[in-house]
């Protein structure tokens, strides 16, 4: 099993776990590849209803080229206070870029100590430059855009990871919820579609424009 593979199912237990849920993966999406006849990319969704917060997903991406992806979407749907959460990580070569974006739709942009903590944490390593894009000016000042290099050890990368799910699913779990935050949600979906997103360039090379907006609605970040 691989690193990602173990932090994806170490994810989904700790998120999952005294929850109630259920696998809603959509046979269609659970493992595609890109080409189809001769897969350069393979792609393992998993899906998940988690009964007092809405969605989970997790994407794990494979390449012949040394690189693996890892992206879990944390979708608040049932209107809980917080905001949306993407986790992104890819190891490339040894190298390691991690991510712990949060988009706050929420009405009254409330503020979340527990993920301030989690940031005041992991702040002083090293950051990864990004291209521009128009969502990076969205996110909340304590995510995090990390760089480890090889020679991290690999329970920082875990730390890492445990610690923003705990301080998330406590946040999201003790918020209080409202239906009309639904509706900060699915304005920033739509631009997410529209204007582009971290995956859309992969996503639309590989189902096509219209089948990348699909999986981003029924997936990614679906409504129930």
């Amino acid at each position: 099993m691989t690193e990602l593979m173990k932090i994806r199912d170490g994810v989904i237990r700790l998120f999952t776990s005294q929850l109630s849920s259920c696998e809603v993966t959509p046979d269609k999406y659970r493992s595609f590849s890109y080409p189809k006849f001769i897969p350069m990319m393979k792609f393992n969704v998993k899906q998940y209803k988690i009964g007092g917060f809405g969605g989970l997903m997790t994407m794990l991406t494979d390449t012949p080229f040394g690189m693996q992806l890892l992206t879990c979407s944390f979708m608040p749907y049932e209107g809980n206070k917080v905001p949306f959460l993407l986790i992104d990580i890819m190891i490339m070569n040894g190298k390691k870029i991690v991510f712990a974006e949060y988009y706050d739709c929420t009405a009254e942009k409330t503020p979340q100590p527990l993920l301030v903590k989690v940031h005041e944490k992991y702040k002083s390593l090293p950051q990864y430059k990004e291209k521009p894009a128009w969502y990076i000016s969205e996110r909340t000042e304590y995510s995090l855009i990390k760089s480890l290099d090889k020679d991290a050890e690999r329970h920082l990368l875990s730390g890492f990871i445990a610690d923003s799910v705990r301080a998330y699913k406590k946040s999201a779990l003790d918020a209080g919820k409202d239906i009309g935050e639904l509706e900060g949600l699915i304005s920033f979906r739509e631009r997410m579609i529209k204007e582009g997103n971290p995956s859309s360039a992969v996503l639309k090379k590989v189902l096509g424009e219209k089948g990348a907006a699909e999986f981003f609605k029924t997936c990614v970040m679906p409504l129930r």
